[in-house]
């Protein structure tokens, strides 16, 4: 009795003999190379090899069916020892060879999981009656060099590279602000000990003066838009006020260019404004609809997308909607829709003055509030929720919106509770 392994570079084990009075060791012995193969010549369907196997794709049942409606099925693998196969493929009177090349097996080695060193290597189709010059269908070239801009077209294609990415971020954004969360005043704490907060009191402005302004003393300003923009609000019915530069007391200003404009019969506010941050490019120029309301509520709908960083100057009687890329007469009718429905929620008027003292009274009443909210506000949880508005914004909405106290207010009122009362 003698047992004889085969040797791989998985397995070197020596195997064993018996002498007739003890077991003796055998070396390894080398796997035999079969004989070299040829093309092979394949059958037209598979039902002639075996009608009864079972071969993991169809049943030996439904291959019949497809026999019987005058189908041919075919199961054509990458794998075997012979390089190339051939099918003949009859189509009515024309006649093809589809040809497939495969890597062929190294019989001495046991092969490695690599897609790239076997199955089919290219499948090539040629016209046999009459005979034509074979087409390649389908190579394998192994691994090729592409640019960024080719595999994300690629990544795109495929419906899951790009998705995975994106909702790995959000989870961990939903773990770090559940942390923030739960840790919050501790974070707070932490946040102040190390001066943030403070240099970020520090920088903000508390004040604003408008001197006069014009486009040409910006090089950067968008001229086109801004005369655009003016044509649409004037055709409206606002009237220019003045052209002006927005200069805060903060230590670094950003220059700003504003262009404001009064609407006598609407009693609103619009603005045409550019950004120019310090050391990076301009912002797109856009423009707003602010109105003032009683009781210190204010409304403002924008077609500038948020910036992460707004979701921490956020105030309770604010309420903000941006709406990127739509028409400024389309802005101007949403605005004055929820105006009117915030209104009469909330049993207020919107405030009739709409000279520029009452503008820059409004801007002055605004940096105040804003400094002040900042102040009392839990610094830890607000730069949390900047980071996870950040990745809420990688994607362009239709519609973004802030509405602070005021559904829990026109709720308050619906059920005439008094104006103590808070939800709990």
């Amino acid at each position: 009795m003698q047992v004889t392994p085969v040797d791989t570079e998985y397995s070197q084990h020596n195997g064993f003999r018996w002498d007739g009075v003890k077991f003796i060791s055998v070396p390894p012995q080398p796997k035999p190379q079969s004989q070299a193969a040829g093309t092979a010549k394949l059958s037209p369907d598979d039902l002639d090899d075996d009608e009864d196997r079972e071969n993991g794709f169809l049943s030996a049942s439904a291959r019949k069916a497809f026999k019987d409606a005058g189908w041919h099925y075919k199961d054509l693998r990458g794998f075997g020892q012979d390089p190339q196969s051939t099918l003949a493929i009859n189509l009515g009177k024309a006649s093809f060879n589809l040809t497939i090349t495969n890597i062929p097996l190294v019989a001495t080695e046991t092969p490695r999981f690599d897609p790239l060193a076997f199955g089919t290597k290219s499948m090539q189709i040629s016209k046999s009656d009459p005979p034509e010059k074979e087409q390649m269908l389908w190579s394998q070239n192994g691994w090729q060099e592409i640019s960024k801009s080719e595999f994300d077209k690629r990544a795109e294609r495929s419906g899951q590279a790009m998705r995975l990415p994106v909702n790995l971020w959000v989870w961990l954004a939903i773990f770090a602000l559940a942390t923030f969360w739960r840790f919050g005043a501790w974070g707070h704490l932490l946040l102040n000990l190390l001066g943030l907060k403070g240099r970020v009191l520090k920088n903000m402005a508390t004040s604003y003066s408008f001197p006069p302004a014009t486009p040409a003393q910006f090089p950067a300003l968008d001229t086109a838009a801004l005369d655009r923009y003016t044509r649409e609000f004037e055709s409206m019915g606002f009237v220019r006020l003045l052209d002006f530069s927005l200069v805060s007391n903060a230590p670094q200003p950003i220059p700003i260019f504003g262009r404001l404009f009064a609407h006598t019969r609407h009693h609103c506010f619009g603005e045409i404004g550019q950004i120019f941050p310090r050391g990076n490019a301009p912002l797109p120029l856009a423009c707003s609809m602010q109105s003032v309301l009683q009781d210190g509520w204010t409304l403002t709908f924008s077609d500038r997308k948020p910036i992460a960083a707004g979701s921490m100057i956020r105030r309770r009687k604010a309420l903000s909607v941006s709406m990127p890329g739509t028409a400024s007469s389309a802005l101007l009718q949403a605005f004055l829709q929820m105006r009117e429905q915030v209104c009469q929620d909330l049993g207020i008027s919107p405030m009739k003055d709409d000279t520029l003292e009452a503008y820059i009274a409004k801007v002055q009443r605004t940096a105040t509030e804003i400094h002040e909210s900042v102040k009392e506000r839990n610094f830890a949880t607000a730069v949390s929720h900047v980071y996870f508005r950040k990745l809420s914004l990688l994607k362009t909405r239709e519609e973004y919106a802030w509405l602070g106290d005021y559904p829990k207010e026109a709720e308050r009122r619906k059920q005439g509770l008094p104006v103590e009362a808070r939800a709990l």
